[in-house]
């Protein structure tokens, strides 16, 4: 009964977002956490006449962790890559490699047996393309953004020289596609982060935030993580994910989201791609435009930003102001 349920949004995943054509060969990587809908996406892609290879690997210890090196020879060979895992593979070399030599990848983080039930899939990914690929090209140009809060937050940062992402949901060679996390993104500058981030919406491994986690940036480092027991648990966390230069506190990217069927639902997915949130992460950015190579990649989901890109308003109480005429601004 629930794969008839889940058939619809697999279709779209694997026929609309990965784009497969008969004669692929489709990785469909999970893990034994998430492995409960290799079947119904595997049944879709023989459905199209292409190959499905499925992969069921011991779950990662974090987010970004590397994948084990058959894994990674397997994707190497892949045409299509979709991988509903436990931890996000987007920050893993692996991935990186698979992309290189010409694999479309699709990931889902943080799945689970009723991902495809998501709202955040109901989105017309067509329609939004042009709004995130449009916004992706703002940062690309721009040089300086400066965010701002009701809770507080006054934060600064360099994107200069840095090119904007646009996580469009449909898979690709050059960039990592994430379903129903449509957003536009980038690598701040290393070392330039100035300033204060209060966090209201969620954290990997953390959750749903209820007491809000203020973190202070100095040279582009988080030097302090303060709040209640959500910023007890991250600190935690990223204690785990340290090593001698310190590289977990490094900014690793700014993003913003941009699918307005998606929830706050303490799933990356989806908290990620809430349209009108911003996310700041901590760690790794080394394969998404920037220079870290961290043990993990943590994104904090903030609330009801204000973003300023080089002085020029770009989104400010969920409204977006990228295009001269209104119209095109509506999501």
């Amino acid at each position: 009964m629930k794969e008839a349920l889940m058939y619809p949004a697999a279709t779209a995943l694997v026929k609309v977002l990965a784009g497969v054509k008969s004669g692929e060969k489709v990785v469909i990587l999970t893990d034994f956490l998430t492995d409960g809908i290799t079947k119904v996406l595997a049944s879709v892609v023989c459905s199209l006449d292409a190959e499905p290879i499925t992969i069921s690997m011991p779950p990662r210890k974090g987010h970004g962790d590397a994948l084990p090196d058959a894994v990674a020879a397997a994707m190497k060979e892949a045409d299509v890559i979709i991988a509903p895992t436990t931890y996000n593979i987007a920050h893993t070399k692996a991935r990186h490699d698979a992309q290189k030599a010409g694999a479309r990848v699709l990931i889902l983080p943080e799945a689970h047996e009723d991902i495809l039930l998501s709202k955040g899939l109901r989105a017309d990914f067509a329609a939004l393309r042009p709004q995130v690929e449009k916004l992706a090209d703002i940062l690309t140009v721009g040089e300086f953004v400066h965010i701002t809060t009701a809770l507080g937050t006054d934060l600064r940062f360099s994107i200069k020289g840095r090119s904007g992402r646009a996580l469009t949901g449909f898979a690709n060679s050059t960039d990592v596609s994430a379903a129903h996390c449509i957003e536009s993104s980038i690598a701040p500058v290393e070392g330039t982060a100035e300033g204060i981030l209060v966090v209201d919406g969620s954290i990997p491994g953390v959750g749903l935030i209820e007491t809000p986690v203020e973190v202070v940036f100095k040279e582009g480092k988080a030097v302090s993580i303060t709040g209640g027991r959500e910023a007890e648990q991250f600190r935690k966390i990223l204690m785990e994910k340290n090593d001698e230069e310190g590289k977990i506190y490094f900014v690793g990217e700014f993003g913003i989201g941009m699918n307005p069927e998606c929830e706050l639902e303490n799933s990356m997915l989806s908290d990620e791609g809430v349209y009108g949130t911003i996310h700041i992460a901590l760690g790794t950015n080394a394969y998404i435009g920037g220079t870290v190579k961290a043990k993990g990649h943590y994104d904090m989901v903030v609330k009801g930003p204000r973003v300023e890109i080089d002085g020029k308003l770009i989104l400010d109480n969920q409204e977006l102001y990228l295009f001269e005429d209104k119209a095109l601004n509506r999501l």
